[in-house]
Formats: C-alpha cells, structure tokens, sequence
C-alpha cells in the first residue's frame, strides 16, 4: 500500500519576529514582517500558510496589509488567549487594513481599539466625528472569512466591508458601551455575497448597517444591543449612488435598541434604489422604533428640508415579527411624497407596547399587502 505524505502548513509566529507580548513593545513591525513572509509562501507544502500571534497582549501601533500575496491565502490564526490593542492616541483613519487580500482567512482572538480616550474626547467636542480609526477594514478582497473572533472598543467602525465578494463573517463577538459615539458594529458597502452569521453585537451604533452598492446579503442568527438596531441606509447623500438589493435577515434577536429594522433615506431628491429585502424571524425586546422606514431623514435640518427623497424603495418584507416596542409607534413607514414606497408585505406580526398594551402603526405614501396576524393594525 502506498504511504500518503502529510503536509504541514508553514507557520509564521510573530513572536520569531520579534514582536513582543509585554503590554508596551510595539509589535507592528514584527507582524508586518511575518505577514509578508505568509503572503509570500508559494505554498508548496500543500497547505495555507498560518500568521500565528500567540497567547498575550501585544501592542500594535497600525497595519496596513496590501496584497496581492503569491500564497492562495492566508490563515490569520489568533490565541483565544491573545489580545492585539491599539494605542490611546489617534493619529490615523484605519487601524487594521487587509487590501486585496484574497482568501484570508482570520480567527480567534480578540482586536481591542481602545477606544475611550477618543470617545471622551469627542464628547468634549475636541475630535471630529467621523476622523477616528476604524478596527478592521477589509477592502477590495474575494474569498475572505472572519471567525470566533472579538471586536473590542473601536474607536469608530468595528469593521467594514468595502469592494469585496464572497465574504463570511461567523460567530464574532463585539463589544463596546450604548454611550460609545460611531461605533458601528459591521457596516458594508459596495460588496456582493457576504454573510453575517451567529454573531452578537452590543455597540453605540447600528449593529450591522449597509451602505450604497450591497446586493446577495445573508445576515442571520444575530443578536444585537445595545445599539441602534439593523439598517439600511443612510442612502441619497448624493447623485447616482448604487442600490442595495437581495438582501436577507433571518433569526435576529434586538434588545434595548433605539431601532429595529430601519432603512432610512436622505430628504434630497438624488436617485438610488432598495429592492427587494426580506426581514423574517426577529424578536424585538424594549425595541424603540421596531419597523421604520423613513425616506424624510434629516437629522440635522441643513441641505435637506423641505425636499423629498430621490430613492426608489419596492418589495420589502416583514415575515413573523414579534415581541415589544419601548415606543407607542412600532410601525413607522415614513415614505417619499415623490417615490412612494411599493410592494411591502407583512405576514404574521405581533408587537406590543411594552409587553401588554397595543402598538400602532403610522404609514405615509406606503403601499403593500397584508397576511395572517398583524399588530398592530397595518396602514395598507
């Protein structure tokens, strides 16, 4: 019988590097060099190679991982004991960044942002909204997977998705306090295929939000807050944006968000369309605003006022929605005056008004259809 020869996936430690787990050596430099080294491993022992950060905590000043590697991937294997942090100070836009990175694959371990003193002092009024690092930032990658790994205290965004195709976010945790400023759990935009699977995320901010260009979208198994819920949106900001569509969520569970599911739209008249989307399967507990759709959004009454949204938003729908609205008004489809909303269905929806008391709903220039058991009562 012949002998089948095991292969062994090339492993390369950062710690051989010279990063150090001392809780003050910044290891950027150490990590970079070893990641270089695994991207460029011709891979021919048969197997990926592993970009291993052992048990510790190591400190990294900022990444920025640009491909494309000669490897067919890379494996980004961090202990469950192991924490990566980022400095306190902010002196860039991105924190951890993987640019044509097709095939990485990460998992384990815990990326923690720091994010407090920059919270603090935005609060202050001293930093910009909108300035402060975002953890991990995948951008223009194909074949991409993150796993059991947790996202701690970002700064701004936990991670986003940008430009990418084929990407599986499974069983991640984050984790960052409901006063935390722009802290986003997953946003993605401008990408194709991604699933966001079994994971739990309590943040400042939306849990998970989709921005322009997003189409072929799985989210399920979610558990979310504190934070501002699931959205779509905010689209319409300017002229010609791509449309999200084919869009799935399906077993999610919302406790104490100031929304549930929420697309929301820019009160300009710039085009874009949302199209096709389908909510099914979520339990709202003390959900503030449960189902909203609002294409009047203008947060800060400057630029928009008085115009109404450009966007087209047709076929959506709520299947087996059930639980408690911490507001009276569970139902809010606040829709264009000029591109009314069509073709929403709601199929099987109980909520209530803390617990016992009956909801409402309030619809306008929304048009669909109802089915089976709806409460509160629908507009159409």
């Amino acid at each position: 019988m012949a002998l089948v020869a095991l292969t062994t996936a090339a492993e390369y430690n950062v710690v051989d590097y010279g990063a150090r787990p001392d809780d003050g050596t910044d290891s950027a430099g150490a990590i970079l060099a070893a990641r270089d080294a695994a991207c460029n491993d011709t891979g021919r022992s048969g197997s990926r190679p592993v970009l291993r950060v052992p048990a510790g905590r190591f400190l990294l000043s900022q990444a920025y991982f640009k491909g494309p590697c000669r490897s067919p991937g890379v494996d980004v294997a961090i202990d469950n004991n192991s924490t990566v942090f980022a400095p306190s100070a902010v002196d860039n836009r991105t924190w951890i960044m993987f640019h044509h990175a097709d095939g990485l694959a990460i998992r384990g371990g815990t990326l923690d942002g720091q994010g407090q003193e920059y919270w603090a002092c935005k609060k202050a009024g001293r930093c910009t909204a909108g300035q402060g690092p975002r953890t991990l930032d995948i951008s223009q990658s194909k074949g991409v997977s993150v796993k059991q790994l947790t996202l701690l205290d970002s700064k701004e965004f936990h991670m986003t998705i940008f430009d990418c195709s084929g990407v599986t976010v499974q069983g991640v945790r984050i984790i960052a306090p409901a006063d935390s400023p722009n802290t986003d759990g997953i946003h993605a935009s401008h990408s194709r295929h991604v699933r966001i699977l079994n994971t739990t995320i309590g943040t400042g901010d939306d849990c998970i939000s989709l921005g322009p260009g997003t189409c072929d979208m799985l989210i399920r198994d979610i558990k979310c807050g504190p934070g501002h819920g699931i959205s779509i949106g905010s689209l319409g900001w300017q002229d010609g944006e791509e449309g999200v569509r084919n869009v799935t969520v399906d077993r999610a569970v919302l406790k104490g968000t100031t929304n549930g599911l929420r697309i929301k739209m820019w009160a300009m008249p710039n085009s874009g369309s949302v199209t096709n989307v389908s909510f099914s399967r979520v339990t709202m507990n003390r959900v503030a605003n449960p189902m909203v759709v609002d294409q009047n959004y203008c947060p800060r009454k400057v630029d928009c006022p008085g115009n109404s949204s450009g966007v087209q938003i047709s076929d959506l729908s709520y299947t087996d929605i059930k639980g408690s609205s911490a507001t009276p008004v569970a139902v809010k489809f606040n829709c264009s005056g000029t591109n009314p909303c069509s073709g929403i269905k709601l199929r099987n929806i109980r909520l209530k008004y803390r617990h016992q008391r009956p909801a409402q709903a309030k619809c306008q220039n929304a048009g669909g259809s109802t089915s089976g058991e709806v409460t509160p009562p629908s507009c159409f």
